[in-house]
This record gives structure tokens, sequence and C-alpha cells, in this order.
């Protein structure tokens, strides 16, 4: 296995499959569960630009298709920010999902919570959804409001690899794509359950372990 991810369509998939089998080695019972995570993303993971909006209740978003994925519960959003500029400080921010529909965002789904950052200078902000998409339901919108205007907001970031025409913002009940020529550090980790034969865990544990 010389490469660890999947390409679907124009975004990187990158399996994070997690076996915790402590005590499978010698187990016979039923077909323990695992979970199998996956992150979503359109970046290349390398900082290019830093923004905020001028007014607050402004959202920047990515959409994704899930569709060929055996995960459909999103486990957390990540987003790439700062405490250190433009205000020193966390101000925090709204997280929501929305569906995606004939092409564009729609009718919101979870959401919104509010949520904040932790730690020192640019770093991915990891936030927990804990929540599985509809069933039928599998291209979505993950979205990020700054709730507060400049400088009281925390910025958003993108990537230095050509747009893919994945980014959205929304303000005043109105979905736009991004002008931007590059793309939105804004991922999702995507979660499902894998099957694990018993006589199979010691394979599997030499793999990710």
């Amino acid at each position: 296995m010389s490469k660890l991810y999947a390409v679907i369509g124009l975004a990187y998939l990158f399996p994070a499959a997690y076996v915790g089998a402590a005590d499978a080695d010698g187990g016979f019972g039923p077909e323990p569960m695992q979970p199998t995570l996956y992150e979503l993303r359109w970046d290349n993971g390398t900082l290019g630009y830093v923004r905020t909006h001028f007014l607050g209740g402004r959202w920047v978003a990515n959409d994704f298709d899930a569709s060929t994925l055996t995960a459909t519960r999103v486990r957390c959003l990540r987003f790439y920010s700062s405490d250190n500029w433009p205000n020193g400080t966390w101000d925090g921010c709204h997280i929501a999902v929305y569906r995606l529909s004939g092409g564009l965002p729609g009718r919101l789904l979870w959401g919104p919570e509010f949520a904040r950052g932790t730690g020192a200078g640019f770093q991915w902000c990891s936030f927990d959804v804990g929540w599985a998409l509809p069933k039928g339901v599998l291209t979505f919108v993950a979205a990020v409001e700054q709730p507060y205007g400049y400088p009281n907001c925390d910025p958003y970031c993108l990537d230095t690899s050509p747009a893919t025409g994945r980014a959205w913002t929304y303000y005043q009940g109105i979905w736009e794509q991004m002008e931007t020529y590059t793309n939105l550090m804004l991922r999702v980790v995507m979660e499902g359950d894998i099957g694990v034969e018993p006589t199979s865990i010691g394979r599997v544990k030499a793999l990710y372990y």
C-alpha cells in the first residue's frame, strides 16, 4: 500500500482506520465493530491567505460528497484558524451542516452550535459534531459562521492550491460560491463501522500499529 488515500472526484479522502482491539486476539464471540474514519477535504494543507469579514453574521463553507463512503456519521468539523489575529484571542464561531441539493446549499440539517478554538497560533481546530446524515442524504455543506464583526472575530484561511469551486459564502439568506483562486481550509471527518473477523485481528493490527 504505497498510497494511504483514495480520490473521490477532486476531494482527497484520507482513511484513518483505527482498530483498538486490545483483547480481541483470542476472541470468538460476535464480529466486533470498529470505527473507520475518513477526512474529507479540498485544501492542500498549506496556509496561503488569512481573511475575515468586516461584518458579522457571514458563513463560509465547503460542499462534500459522501456517496462512495460506507461512513455516514459526521464525527467532527475541522477549521484552520488562529487566536493571534486580528485581536489576539479566540472569539468563537458557529458550526452547522446544510443539505446540498441540485448542486446548491439548501436546508439546515444540523446546528448551528457555538464552538471556540483553544491553544495559541494558527492551527486546526476540531469541533465535535457526532451526528449521522439522514437516510438518503449523501451530499452536504459544512459551514462556519463569523458571528462578530472585525476585529472581534477569528479568521478563516485559504490554501495555496488552485480552487476546486467547492467553497461557499452565506449572508442574509443567500448562498453564493466563494470568489477565490484557492480553497477554504475547512474539513469534515466522517465515521463509519467496519466488521473485523476475530481470525483476522492480528493482520489488521499489523497494518495499523
